[in-house]
């Protein structure tokens, strides 16, 4: 094996993962860093984003002591960045607080105001994103409103792959994907969107430059340079959100084909060559990594966790978790799960909702609790496909990545569930191959994303089928879901008052 190498960055929510790659799409290492998330409050969910740098640096760094040739052979980098996190930074670049990052729900209020000024298909239609508080720009507005004093100090507004880029080549920069969390840019020309701009009262220079996925922006910084061991001609390539590098590195181009990336959060996406609404606004329309397409997108569902059995050296933690599941009928003998653990996004858009376990019994076992989180996942991915469906888009297969793919019981599960065929490439981990993919078009090394795909991915051979014994059990548990859901929606929207409320009263009636 030989050079040139590019290096591809998944900074995820948990940690950060940097893998080097031949230009042949060769894995030749990788290396992770953990980090930790904050909850200071109930909906909130924080991190420091010099935490990213720092991982960047180290795992970086473990890298170049395993190129053959020398640093000098690693020839460009590039970020799958976590979305929908807000980075509230003053002129020289520095965060003035911790990032809000996706899971963060505190800005409801924020966002049911502006749904009074502007309608949520108006906000759809402008940005191809639901006025949602998961989305950066209300993250945004609740520190303008409720930390007046840090927003009076800010210069400019990121999402977490704009802070690690500037971070790494001293260029404020965004691509389209990234861009498209912060719910501001109009996915079909690829600018900010004025009306929505104008509704939230965000001027554009506080937003980064709008770049495609592909461009090379710079050099690394010598700082950076210097903390990573990178040869200092090493080129920063934009890249583009973790779902859309995760899809990219999936080898999910055609249109139709689905990406299920099960993660701590499972955002499901679909490729289109054009750009779609949803008339249920369930799915979002996004910019691909690739500039030339597009994706129907889910951000997903909570649906994954630290692996803290795999960091004792108890073996693989789906293996562990799924095992005993495995022995459970389809349908859990009656238990379902709803997977709202920070909010729903399927069978709807609701940040209010919350996680439920329903038909439990003393019959029910630790392995029909697993079995129902399992298949309480696939019937949301079942929602999102039948939006998908919704928009015209033929959905054909699914491609399951990250490390819940790794399960081969929940890889059965969907496609039972969904009717679909699920393959899994060889490499689950594929975040850090599309930024890889990204840095390797961006260098030169490919002529096209299309003919790098081509280079860096492939599948296993065991596919998945649906086994059409399980269909009428499933097409009836899914049913249920539903019904679930939506008997428990008024439930969600009048929830139980907090400790924080309820001291808060005592307090009142004490005065």
């Amino acid at each position: 094996m030989s050079g040139p190498y590019v290096i591809g960055c998944d900074v995820g929510s948990q940690g950060t993962n940097s893998a080097l790659y031949a230009a042949d799409g060769t894995l030749v290492a990788s290396a992770y860093q953990g980090y930790d998330v904050s909850f200071p409050h109930p909906g909130w969910a924080e991190q420091d984003p010099r935490d990213w740098v720092r991982a960047l640096h180290t795992t970086i760094a473990r890298l170049i002591e395993r190129v053959p040739e020398g640093r000098s052979a690693v020839k460009a980098l590039s970020f799958g960045s976590q979305l929908d996190g807000m980075v509230v930074c003053d002129a020289n670049g520095a965060p003035l607080r911790p990032a809000m990052i996706w899971m963060d729900r505190r800005a409801e209020s924020q966002a049911a105001a502006l749904a009074q000024r502007l309608s949520r298909a108006e906000f759809y239609h402008h940005v191809g994103a639901n006025l949602d508080s998961s989305h950066a720009v209300f993250k945004a507005i609740w520190v303008r409103e409720e930390e007046p004093e840090v927003y009076a100090k800010a210069a400019s507004l990121m999402p977490p792959g704009a802070f690690v880029l500037r971070e790494a080549a001293g260029v404020l920069a965004v691509d389209y994907s990234n861009a498209s969390s912060l719910a501001l840019l109009d996915p079909r020309t690829r600018t900010w969107s004025r009306p929505v701009l104008e509704a939230v009262g965000i001027r554009p220079q506080m937003l980064p430059e709008l770049a495609p996925g592909t461009q090379v922006v710079g050099r690394v910084t010598a700082a950076f340079a210097a903390a990573s061991g990178l040869a200092g001609d090493t080129a920063v390539v934009v890249g583009c959100g973790d779902e859309m590098a995760a899809t990219l590195g999936a080898g999910v181009f055609a249109p139709g084909e689905v990406c299920d990336v099960v993660g701590t959060a499972e955002p499901v996406c679909a490729a289109s060559t054009e750009p779609r609404e949803d008339p249920t606004m369930l799915v979002e329309c996004h910019p691909h990594a690739d500039p030339d397409g597009w994706l129907l997108e889910n951000p997903g569902f909570v649906s994954g966790g630290k692996r803290d059995a795999e960091g004792r050296g108890q073996g693989d933690a789906y293996d562990l978790m799924t095992g005993p599941a495995a022995t459970v009928p389809a349908g859990a003998e009656g238990l379902l799960f709803l997977p709202c653990m920070q909010g729903a996004m399927a069978p709807e858009w609701n940040g209010a909702a919350r996680g439920v376990f329903y038909g439990l019994s003393l019959a029910h076992t630790k392995a029909h609790l697993t079995r129902a989180l399992l298949e309480g996942s696939a019937f949301a991915l079942r929602d999102i496909l039948e939006a998908m469906r919704n928009t015209g888009l033929q959905v054909r297969r699914l491609t399951m990545v990250g490390g819940g793919a790794k399960g081969a019981l929940w890889r059965q599960i969907k496609a039972d569930v969904t009717g679909l065929p699920v393959r899994v490439p060889v490499s689950v981990e594929t975040t850090a191959t599309g930024a890889a993919i990204l840095a390797a078009v961006g260098a030169g090394l490919h002529p096209s994303v299309g003919r790098a795909v081509e280079a860096f991915v492939a599948y296993r051979p065991d596919e998945h089928d649906p086994n059409p014994k399980h269909r009428e059990i499933y097409d009836e548990a899914y049913a249920r879901y539903r019904q679930v859901y939506f008997a428990l929606k008024p439930v969600f929207e009048h929830p139980a008052p907090t400790r924080s409320a309820v001291a808060a009263g005592a307090v009142s009636d004490a005065r």
